[in-house]
């Protein structure tokens, strides 16, 4: 049984409405799950989801303008491509060009194949595999801003032009983890990007129907309230009732996963076992959260001047990579000279199912919640439209005659996701992708078991955020479960 709190299933994997213009709520883009070495593919594959959506290619991996980087640079899909475009336009980095996009090739390739089931049936194959992972040993406790020092010292053109989406997964290059950008922008670069035809919603919709047709139900606007233990400690059902209180029903359940993040998980507990459930997570940071502005255009973006499905705008204050870990602070007052960078996306570039006019365009960075607290509501309507303003302007002076264009527009803010998905903070990709504190043999910081037996986590705070992280998490829980289940069926006394 699923239980949704909100109306209709999904979270950030949805799509809604502003009078005729589509708002796409979730990440604009993945990684291709048809790719057999992609993270997503065997498990979408195995639940039979992954020909059931339309995969659209999004093109080059994105064009990047401004800041260190100047005039656009457009990195391409596939490593020989990015390393021949990278030569050509920083002929004084090609070695370490060279280098680190190798490093990146050598990560995601090596792990997609060992994640193959059966890999080893043909050892040469898997032995060579293994042998492609010298850099994941060797990088395993590095930050981005580390392994990027190392191979092209002052050169902040270059770490700008391959890291310009660094909002994607955080907002300080000296904190991110080096492994997590090699397999994430390995994955971009190595398969290409892809949208869901539609809206990330097709997805959320494929998913649930696959779990009804396996005789699961979902239940939609019904919020979770209690989780019920049983003397062992371990998870017994749960209570939901609708979410402004009351008709509350306790199915029982030997099993929970949860998709909420554990700082909701744990108020859900008896007070006995918060503490022991918490212990394990109070050490780390959230994750950054975003703004999101979208802009519904009279005409066809590409006719004012946008070339690419993703474009990257680095303000000119930006110097230098570490900058970017400005921006969340930014708009913590109102609006001056300094904005911050921005993916500017648009739907139209491709065929996104998403129709216009009006045609679809969005602004992302990042934002806190701290930005947003302390503001009545006329206060907060005030700061959130000079804001949209701004981004608006700012669009412009790029792409000359866009604000003219725009007929209709929504803005959401850290605020607006901390509501809508009941994260703390705000935080859109679980805890911050900090490098791990254990040796590669620990393995990374978050799983799915916590400390009850019977309870999960599948989202993104049981390993990294944005789709593929989501899915893995889920499919890890599951994973995880059906283990302990048979474990305990079979240890049980006959």
């Amino acid at each position: 049984m699923l239980i949704e709190r909100n109306n209709h299933v999904g979270g950030a994997a949805s799509t809604y409405k502003v009078g005729n213009l589509v708002v796409e709520a979730s990440l604009h883009e993945t990684s291709d799950p048809r790719d057999p070495i992609d993270p997503k593919h065997h498990v979408l594959a195995r639940l039979g989801v992954l020909d059931n959506v339309e995969w659209v290619p999004t093109g080059a991996v994105y064009e990047v303008r401004g800041g260190p980087v100047g005039e656009p640079f457009v990195l391409p899909e596939g490593f020989t491509q990015a390393r021949h475009a990278f030569g050509e336009r920083f002929p004084s980095a090609k070695a370490a060009i060279g280098s680190v996009p190798g490093e990146m090739e050598r990560i995601a390739t090596g792990l997609g194949t060992l994640r193959q089931g059966g890999v080893f049936r043909n050892p040469a194959k898997g032995f060579a595999a293994l042998a492609r992972l010298g850099p994941l040993v060797k990088g395993w406790r590095l930050s981005l801003t580390e392994r990027f020092d190392r191979a092209f010292g002052d050169d902040e053109a270059v770490k700008c032009a391959l890291a310009a989406n660094l909002a994607y997964y955080h907002d300080d290059p000296a904190t991110l983890w080096w492994i997590l950008f090699a397999v994430a922008q390995g994955g971009y670069l190595a398969s290409g990007g892809r949208y869901i035809r539609g809206g990330s919603q097709r997805l959320s919709h494929a998913l649930a129907r696959t779990l009804k047709s396996a005789g699961g139900d979902v239940l939609l606007g019904r919020l979770v309230t209690r989780i019920a233990v049983d003397a062992e400690g371990r998870p017994s059902g749960v209570v939901h009732e609708h979410p402004k209180g009351g008709d509350w029903v306790a199915p029982r359940a030997p099993i929970v996963i949860s998709n909420a993040a554990p700082a909701v998980v744990v108020n859900m507990l008896p007070p006995s076992l918060r503490e022991h459930f918490w212990a394990p997570y109070a050490q780390y940071r959230l994750s950054i959260s975003l703004f999101c502005a979208t802009f519904g255009l009279s005409t066809r973006p590409a006719n004012i001047g946008l070339k690419s499905y993703s474009t990257l705008l680095l303000p000119p204050w930006m110097r230098r990579l570490a900058d970017y870990r400005r921006c969340g602070e930014l708009m913590g007052g109102m609006p001056r000279d300094a904005m911050p960078p921005m993916a500017i996306v648009d739907y139209s570039a491709i065929d996104s199912g998403l129709g216009g006019p009006p045609f679809s365009v969005s602004a992302v960075g990042v934002d806190r919640m701290a930005n947003w607290l302390g503001l009545d509501g006329a206060a907060y309507d005030a700061k959130r439209g000079r804001w949209r303003e701004a981004i608006l302007s700012a669009i412009d002076r790029e792409f000359p005659g866009f604000a003219a264009n725009v007929v209709v527009t929504a803005f959401s803010t850290a605020s607006t996701m901390s509501s809508y998905l009941n994260a703390p903070e705000g935080a859109i990709y679980g805890f911050a992708p900090l490098p791990p504190s254990g040796s590669i043999w620990k393995g990374p910081d978050h799983s799915a078991n916590t400390a009850l037996p019977g309870l999960y986590l599948a989202s993104s705070y049981a390993g990294s955020g944005g789709f593929t992280g989501a899915i893995l998490a889920g499919a890890a829980a599951a994973k995880q479960a059906l283990a302990n289940r048979i474990a305990t069926a079979t240890q049980a006394p006959t």
